[in-house]
């Protein structure tokens, strides 16, 4: 049993790591209150979480196009027919699942939770609190359902798009989007030494041109690290190709002490980057794109003038020159 359930899907690891966060800050808060996360497929359908997440992958990395259309459906549309007829087919082994951990509230970090979570409610007249954590810069409809009680979202402007949709203000609070601890303490250097760190987060990007490494590799000025995160595909083929002075990592548990040594982080659009960025107070350097969600994040930093937007990642020497 449980008394907070946080919702998550292995779709990226925006949500996952969402999820993570909102774990810790309420246990920090409130130390009787028992927190779990759980990943909604391993709950109604573990068979087919893992094939998903690779379908989710091969879509946004290969197929963008078929990937946006898939979400226009979902983000266009009040109910759309494709969470609809998913919640449809997956709402009583959700319950199920609810009967036996008996949660007070759940906290959605992806909108599939958020429709199958409604969808309970809707059938069972059950009271369970339900939390959506939107957690990319958008007012995408994919999020909105008839029984949310609060609607956590990343800035005003998106609450105000929520209004319009016809959601009570008063659900709604802006919060950012929730980042963990180490990404809200603020490390501020208070010595003379100027920053120097070129912080390059290649998490979820495939290839990167030799030619650009060369030539990252050639700054002296500059202290260059290359986060590859979990692509170990990548991050062996980084690790392939002999330096002189460009640091390469896999994985690694102090991106947040990273941040606090950099002058510009380049990456992918991602919405709790962007966020962690914020917080830390860096500069972002991002790489375009055009698939769905990320579309709304670049359109924030461009807004909001807090990075820099590129189209190639080769052109990085000449903003960095």
């Amino acid at each position: 049993m449980t008394d907070i359930l946080i919702l998550t899907a292995s779709f990226g690891m925006g949500h996952k790591s969402v999820s993570n966060a909102l774990k810790e800050q309420i246990e920090a808060e409130y130390k009787h209150v028992k927190v779990s996360i759980a990943d909604i497929l391993e709950i109604v359908n573990p068979k087919v979480k893992k094939i998903s997440s690779k379908i989710y992958s091969e879509l946004t990395e290969s197929y963008p196009s078929i990937y946006n259309k898939i979400y226009d459906v979902k983000a266009k549309n009040k109910n759309n027919i494709i969470d609809s007829m998913l919640s449809s087919l997956y709402y009583k082994r959700f319950y199920e699942y609810m009967e036996v951990e008996k949660p007070r509230v759940i906290i959605s970090t992806f909108p599939l939770c958020s429709c199958i979570v409604a969808k309970v409610k809707e059938e069972y007249d059950d009271d369970v609190i339900l939390i959506t954590v939107i957690t990319d810069v958008v007012d995408s409809w994919e999020w909105i359902y008839e029984g949310t009680n609060k609607y956590l979202v990343p800035t005003e402007e998106i609450k105000s798009r929520l209004i319009a949709k016809g959601v009570k203000e008063e659900i709604i609070l802006v919060t950012g989007i929730p980042v963990k601890k180490e990404f809200l303490d603020k490390n501020i250097d208070f010595s003379p030494k100027k920053k120097n760190t070129i912080l390059v987060v290649l998490s979820g990007i495939d290839s990167v041109s030799r030619k650009l490494l060369k030539k990252l590799d050639e700054y002296k000025e500059y202290k260059i690290k290359i986060v590859a995160g979990r692509n170990e595909k990548l991050y062996k083929k980084l690790c392939d190709i002999k330096y002189s002075s460009l640091e390469v990592y896999g994985y690694v548990n102090n991106l947040n002490e990273m941040m606090d040594e950099a002058l510009y982080i380049v990456t992918k659009p991602g919405g709790v980057t962007i966020f962690e960025a914020i917080n830390k107070e860096v500069p972002l350097i991002v790489l375009n794109s055009n698939i769905g969600q990320e579309i709304g994040n670049i359109e924030f930093i461009r807004k909001n003038k807090i990075g820099i937007v590129i189209n190639d990642l080769d052109v990085l020497p000449f903003i960095l020159d």
